[in-house]
This record gives structure tokens, C-alpha cells and sequence, in this order.
């Protein structure tokens, strides 16, 4: 059975919240490996052994895969939440300019998730 539109937004506004906690976790990690950068860089070693010392390099891909989820869950809400207004027949232009975005990406943002609908 398909979930309604504000279940859609429920777990929309769920998962958003999920990946916001988790992108706040990654970058707290960055702050706290930047902290043990900057006392390692008062040392002479390599700059190479540096960063392999810090774990920058792991760091940064956790970072952005948690950026990523955090898009990506953004515009899932974005979807959910204009498709939640146009059923309530809703302007999709005072949608767009409250969401911060253009009409025409709001457009698109519909058109793309009820192809999706039509095609499950």
C-alpha cells in the first residue's frame, strides 16, 4: 500500500533530521582532526606524514558521503513537502519562493517525483 503524501513527509522530515545529526557528527570530526593538524603542523615532519597521521583522507570521504545524504534528504523533503502542497492545490509559485527556490526547479521537482509515482 503507497504511504499518503504527509506520511511521505513525515519520514521526509525524519530522515532529513537523520542525516542532519549525521553530517553534524562528521563535522565536528573534521573540527577535531583540524585542531590535531594545526599541533602537528608546529612539528617538522612531511606534510604527506601529516595528513596520513590525521586521517584526513578517511575524514574527507566520510564527509562528503555524509554532505551527500544530507542533499539528497533536503530534496526529498523538498519533493515531499510540494507535492503535499500541490494536493491541497496550492500555489507552486508561493511554494517555490517559501522553500527558497525557483518556480521552475519547484516544477521540475514534481514533475520528476510523479514520474517516478507513475512508474512504481
Amino acid at each position: 500500500m503507497a504511504r499518503s503524501t504527509k506520511q511521505q513527509v513525515f519520514a521526509a522530515v525524519t530522515a532529513y533530521q537523520k542525516a542532519t545529526r549525521h553530517l553534524r557528527a562528521r563535522l565536528e570530526e573534521v573540527d577535531r582532526g583540524l585542531a590535531a593538524f594545526v599541533d602537528l603542523i608546529r612539528t617538522d615532519e612531511p606534510v604527506a606524514a601529516l595528513l596520513l597521521g590525521t586521517g584526513a583522507s578517511s575524514n574527507r570521504q566520510q564527509f562528503a558521503e555524509a554532505m551527500n545524504d544530507f542533499e539528497e534528504t533536503r530534496r526529498q523533503l523538498r519533493t515531499a513537502l510540494l507535492r503535499l502542497g500541490a494536493e491541497r492545490e496550492e500555489s507552486i509559485a508561493d511554494m517555490a519562493r517559501a522553500l527558497g527556490i525557483s518556480r521552475q526547479l519547484a516544477y521540475r521537482h514534481l514533475a520528476i517525483s510523479n514520474a517516478a509515482e507513475s512508474a512504481t
